[in-house]
């Protein structure tokens, strides 16, 4: 940056003295040396003004800009010509009309181009290539699976190849995150900054992407922008982002789709050691946890929250967002677990048989 800051002190400077050579050289031209320098210093500051405003601009605007720009002024010059010249006009009244119309005609061509560039999609245009063109392909990672983490762990076991990026916006996120006030999203938020690290000290192929999207506000708009550029896939496990990149026929690497296919195969009537956690939603329900995070719906297992159990598996349920096993206590739980006691309508303390129970030890009395 200070190198710019240098070659633009040196561009004035050298603007001014210019301006004031060229009076100096030339003694028939009006004023003097110090005019002409002086007009040589805001010319010059004009134009850095300029490159520090089109800096910021998105190139596709700049161009498309340009293009509306430079087809006004063609219009103008083209009307201007097919007018027959009227004798009510004087000279410097037709000079007059011939700028106003290209002026007016410029400025209405660059300001039809600017609002209806975001219209135009180049992204598919094999005549458009993008700025790195090693970076054609790349596997880009969004805020997402950098918080989850797991992404370090898939590293680790050496079967990921090929580019990685992380684009500057995604990270510029990470520390909006980690800067909240919230507890939770800012101990997030450390956690992605902490995978970033992480995998720059790996042997994986990641390289930060400078480039940003300065008319589009939306991170996960940014990331689709990106992923069309450099036909690059996205490797996120955000649910929403999927979607959207699929609807754009753009290519996803979903790191949950993954662990899901990774996933042992449990089948019914398998036995399963687990702790259960916490009720369910329905009455008497236990739920807990395998090793890899499935949740596991155990009946009549509430009376055993905090305990490890042996569950037998009843059914499976796979949804897009993970899956779910159905399962109940084992025979040796379920005749440990404490019967059910409820208070009829009057107030008296009922309790709830089990009639399957019962039955079967009438049967055996006999």
């Amino acid at each position: 940056m200070s190198f710019i800051y240098t070659a633009r002190v040196i561009f004035i400077f050298l603007s001014t003295l210019f301006a004031g050579l060229v009076c100096f050289l030339n003694p028939g031209l009006r004023g003097n040396i110090f005019v002409w320098g002086s007009v040589g210093f805001l010319i010059s500051g004009f134009v850095v003004l300029m490159e520090c405003f089109i800096r910021d601009v998105y190139p596709k605007n700049l161009v498309f800009g340009v293009l509306g720009l430079w087809l006004g002024l063609i219009t103008a010059s083209l009307i201007s010509g097919a007018l027959p010249k009227s004798d009510l006009f004087s000279d410097n009244n037709w000079i007059t009309f011939v700028a106003a119309l290209h002026l007016f005609l410029g400025y209405l061509g660059a300001v039809v181009a600017l609002r209806y560039v975001e219209r135009i999609d180049l992204s598919s245009s094999r005549l458009i290539m993008a700025d790195e063109p090693r970076l054609r392909g790349c596997r880009i990672l969004d805020t997402s699976v950098l918080i989850d983490g797991r992404i370090y762990d898939m590293v680790q076991t050496g079967f990921l190849d090929g580019l990685y990026v992380i684009p500057k916006f995604v990270l510029d996120e990470l520390q909006r995150i980690a800067d909240s006030p919230d507890p939770s999203r800012r101990q997030r938020g450390r956690r992605g900054l902490d995978v970033v690290r992480s995998l720059k000290e790996t042997s994986m192929n990641l390289e930060i992407l400078e480039k940003d999207y300065a008319h589009i506000q939306s991170v996960d708009a940014k990331l689709i922008q990106t992923a069309k550029e450099y036909q690059g896939k996205l490797v996120t496990n955000d649910f929403n982002l999927n979607k959207i990149a699929e609807i754009q026929s753009i290519n996803v690497l979903n790191v949950n789709d993954l662990a899901n296919v990774m996933r042992p195969v449990i089948l019914p009537g398998e036995t399963l050691s687990l702790t259960l956690l916490k009720p369910g939603k329905e009455p008497g329900q236990g739920v807990g946890y395998l090793d890899d995070g499935t949740m596991v719906v155990v009946e009549e297992g509430y009376s055993h929250l905090r305990e490890e159990v042996e569950v037998v598996v009843n059914s499976m349920l796979q949804t897009q967002a993970g899956r779910m096993i159905f399962g109940r206590l084992t025979s040796a739980e379920e005749a440990l677990a404490p019967r059910k006691v409820e208070s009829s309508p009057k107030g008296e303390i009922r309790k709830v048989v089990d009639l399957d129970v019962s039955q079967s030890s009438r049967e055996s009395k006999r």
